[in-house]
């Protein structure tokens, strides 16, 4: 959808841009139009006022012809609609005719601003019936984004707890790993130490090794044997035996005496072995707990992915809602100027009405002048009807106009014909 969105919008903007150029070239000819429509008459000769009519047309038409070619029909005019009419000269009527069909031209480029302009009015009124369709589809769109953006977010704060319960799981069996492995290290170094102890002790006073003059020595090693037995938990019997026995030299040891070492010995190699399995427990609860904490690891970067997979998943429907969002945005922008553009269109639509008005207002009085002066010139008695309006006279020019020219009159020498055909040709030439 953010696409469609960019779609709509730089539709919209294009639209508005292309509208906007063609106003500004059609309000510049309609202010041409209008600009002509509020010239006044140039001066002239009191006794040429019956031809007015023509003399207001010509200003009306000056701004679209050469002057040079305003001038001499302005000059041209009052001789040519003043002449009989099977007296005209072959110029005279091309000047009658030029004129005519300047009226012609001019009537078909007003009714074309005309019909620009309600096509402009009309174009206007689809614009925002579309533009009124695309923001209620635009803003559709944007709630669903926005609703999208929601679960977005919710997903990503589940997946945040997540990780957080699942570090808090890891740092506890991290910490219990720590003292399972603290625990399992006392109870090694513990072995350790009580089997150097017998080692160094033990065995010497049991094997009688201790030199006679060292006698101060055993006695140390012999306390500190009642010691480790004690650490043994042998019979107190037995405890009290063995510090005797172990007093005696090793050839003149009883039988008594030499059972109670040997009583000891075996309590000792027990509890070294007691010792010994202590540890291996602690090491397989080392072992397992080491597993627990690498699948508590793992379940934390699981988290930690699926935790990011949620974050770029709400990146991405932020983003996606910003574009809906905006797309209704710049919608609401376009609609918004509609109503400026509407009231431009309708002042145009307005101006070039009032301009053909005009113009079919001048051709009809001109109209009316030369079917006066024509009827009056052949002494007829009829009048052109005073009811006839002015747009039916304006497409009587159109339709006079379209006809061709007519002949020079037959007793107008030759010469003469062809340097007053020349004129009229240039007249055109320059009336085009």
């Amino acid at each position: 959808m953010p696409r469609a969105a960019a779609a709509v919008k730089r539709s919209a903007t294009a639209a508005l841009e292309g509208a906007a150029k063609d106003r500004a070239l059609k309000s510049a000819k309609l202010a041409a139009l209008a600009a002509a429509a509020e010239v006044p008459s140039q001066a002239f000769e009191p006794e040429l006022e019956w031809c007015r009519p023509a003399f207001d047309l010509l200003d009306f038409l000056g701004d679209s012809l050469p002057p040079a070619c305003v001038d001499m029909l302005r000059a041209a005019a009052p001789h040519a609609l003043d002449a009989k009419v099977h007296e005209r000269h072959a110029y005279q009527t091309a000047v009658i005719d030029s004129l005519a069909r300047l009226c012609a031209e001019a009537l078909k480029s007003h009714r074309a601003a005309v019909a620009s302009a309600e096509a402009a009015v009309s174009t206007l009124l689809q614009d925002k019936e579309r533009a009124a369709e695309q923001l209620a589809a635009a803003t559709r769109e944007e709630e669903a984004k926005r609703e999208a953006k929601g679960v977005a977010a919710t997903t990503s704060k589940s997946a945040e707890e997540v990780v957080a319960a699942t570090r808090q799981v890891m740092e506890s069996a991290r910490k219990k790993l720590e003292e399972v492995e603290s625990l399992a290290q006392v109870v090694s170094e513990a072995k350790v130490d009580f089997e150097k102890e017998i080692e160094e002790i033990w065995v010497p006073l049991k094997s009688g090794t201790f030199p006679p003059k060292e006698w101060r020595a055993r006695q140390k090693a012999i306390a500190r044997a009642s010691e480790i037995l004690t650490q043994a938990e042998i019979p107190a019997s037995l405890a009290a035996a063995v510090p005797i026995a172990l007093k005696e030299r090793l050839e003149s040891r009883t039988d008594f005496g030499a059972q109670a070492i040997e009583h000891a010995d075996i309590a000792l190699r027990e509890h070294i072995a007691s010792i010994a399995t202590q540890l291996e427990g602690h090491q397989a609860t080392v072992e397992s707990q080491t597993q627990a904490v690498a699948k508590t690891e793992g379940e934390v970067k699981a988290a930690e992915a699926e935790l990011a997979a949620t974050l770029n998943a709400q990146i991405e429907a932020e983003n996606t809602w910003v574009d809906a969002d905006s797309a209704v945005r710049d919608l609401k922008v376009a609609i918004g100027s509609f109503g400026e553009t509407g009231e431009q269109l309708d002042s145009e639509l307005m101006a070039s009405r009032t301009s053909l008005e005009k113009l079919q207002s001048l051709v009809g009085r001109f109209e009316g002048l030369r079917a006066s002066t024509e009827v009056q010139l052949m002494d007829a008695v009829a009048e052109v009807p005073k009811d006839v309006s002015a747009e039916v006279l304006a497409h009587k020019v159109e339709d006079m106009a379209a006809q061709p020219p007519a002949d020079p009159p037959a007793d107008v020498p030759a010469d003469s014909v062809e340097s007053e055909g020349h004129h009229a040709v240039s007249t055109e030439s320059s009336a085009a």
